[in-house]
């Protein structure tokens, strides 16, 4: 997401992520090379990964020469207030990186703005390369709108040699993450790296939590099914868990909902903090930011009376094609590049991204971290592994404005838990009544 909240598939779906071969880089299609292309690409790569993507980019130039790549590289917060209009101007980019789901990529497709991808897809036999459920992930009615490139787990970071210098153990359950936020913080640190501004980290505590209480199988109904409500002792449960629990027994900020995602990251970065609750893509900003570190990183603790301790899994940003792009060859003949053999090992080994497609991960060369991630992935094809979803990409978007919202008003102590149970599930009946006919709800 990209940083952003990823995309999260069910274990059905995830099981089957690592599980297809890639098939050899296509030749057709390819731009004559008479005829000269500027292409442009807005993508969210802000972070570690710029200089691995540009690069890349470069790269495909050079083999290119008529092609012309023009970069706008946006934040995530920024891409969504702006990329609808740009698109729908006919002037905005060609290409865009951007967060898949109903509520981000399936607007644009919804509004017409981004082209079906269908024919290209037969074309450079991306069906046959890229895993069929994370295709599903960024298809809508039916047809294929972008190419995905990540998949991720939501889980909680441990800085190893800070616990053990301060005589603390990774809590397993939330009883004992009560009682280490409180150690932690009489030795003067801020226990947990947890921000809410603007407002989507929230998602990502809340899908833990809500799928740790009512379990996988029980979610994946409520979301791509619409059986069952957010309106359940369970779910507030859920919400109180985090928003409430945690914040009295002083587990993070008094002025999270003031702290930017940056701002909380540079609190475990620079060891303030001994615990950061987020995903799988801050790996190579750690390892940036923290290259002498021992890390770890685990679900999220075990909530009293919930179903079980569950991982966050799924598929993270994806490449679209703007419907009023004039290049839509060149620009699918780009996203081909994106997905060769050699482009892949450098989005995974220099990036820091796990794309969905067979790779063989003893052959990597990536941190130990980030090869525990990738480990934990693989025993997704086994079944070893049951995934959670990650709420917010598969919900609409009058239910994500309800949770931007209503989380942060809880940590203000402006709303209850059940309250904002209620309004979720308000919201959500409001998204569904308001979704297109004939939209799927996977």
């Amino acid at each position: 997401m990209h940083r952003s909240r990823p995309l999260f598939l069910p274990l059905a779906v995830v099981m089957l992520l690592l599980g297809l071969a890639i098939a050899p880089l296509s030749g057709v299609g390819r731009a004559n090379a008479q005829d000269k292309v500027e292409l442009r690409i807005w993508d969210q790569f802000t972070g570690h990964e710029t200089e691995v993507v540009d690069e890349i980019y470069k790269a495909f130039t050079e083999q290119n020469p008529n092609i012309t790549i023009t970069l706008e590289s946006v934040q995530t917060d920024q891409m969504r207030q702006t990329v609808n209009t740009a698109l729908a101007s006919g002037t905005g980019p060609d290409i865009i990186f951007y967060d898949a789901g109903p509520g981000y990529a399936g607007v644009l497709a919804n509004a017409g703005l981004l082209a079906p991808l269908e024919e290209f897809a037969t074309q450079y036999g991306w069906k046959d390369k890229i895993a069929g459920p994370s295709l599903e992930a960024t298809s809508l009615n039916g047809q294929l709108y972008g190419l995905p490139l990540q998949v991720d787990l939501i889980g909680m970071y441990y800085n190893t040699q800070l616990l053990e210098q301060e005589g603390l153990q990774v809590p397993e359950t939330v009883e004992q993450l009560k009682t280490f936020c409180t150690q932690a913080k009489e030795k003067g640190y801020t226990p947990m790296a947890f921000s809410d501004n603007p407002g989507w980290q929230a998602f990502h505590q809340f899908s833990m939590t809500s799928n740790a209480m009512i379990g996988p199988e029980a979610m994946r109904s409520l979301l791509t099914q619409n059986q069952g409500s957010w309106n359940t002792p369970e779910i507030v449960t859920a919400i109180k868990t985090f928003f409430v629990d945690l914040k009295e027994a002083g587990c993070y900020s008094e002025d999270a909902n003031a702290l930017t995602y940056d701002d909380a990251n540079a609190l475990f970065y620079s060891g303030q903090s001994l615990l950061n609750p987020t995903g799988s893509w801050l790996v190579g900003d750690l390892a940036e930011n923290m290259p002498d570190a021992e890390l770890g990183f685990v679900p999220f603790p075990q909530i009293d009376g919930a179903k079980g301790r569950y991982w966050v899994s799924g598929v993270g940003s994806a490449f679209y094609i703007s419907a009023k792009s004039q290049h839509q060859a060149e620009a699918a003949q780009l996203l081909d590049y994106f997905f060769s053999d050699a482009v892949i090992k450098r989005w995974i080994e220099d990036a820091g991204f796990y794309v969905p497609v067979q790779v063989d991960t003893a052959s990597l060369n990536v941190s130990p971290l980030y090869k525990s991630i990738l480990d934990v992935l693989q025993t997704a094809v086994g079944g070893q592994t049951e995934f959670g979803y990650n709420v917010d990409v598969l919900a609409p978007p009058q239910f994500n404005d309800a949770m931007t919202n209503g989380f942060q008003a809880i940590i203000s102590g402006d709303k209850t838990p059940e309250e904002l149970a209620a309004e979720l599930q308000a919201a959500w009946e409001a998204g569904m009544s308001a979704a297109p006919p004939g939209t799927p709800t996977t």
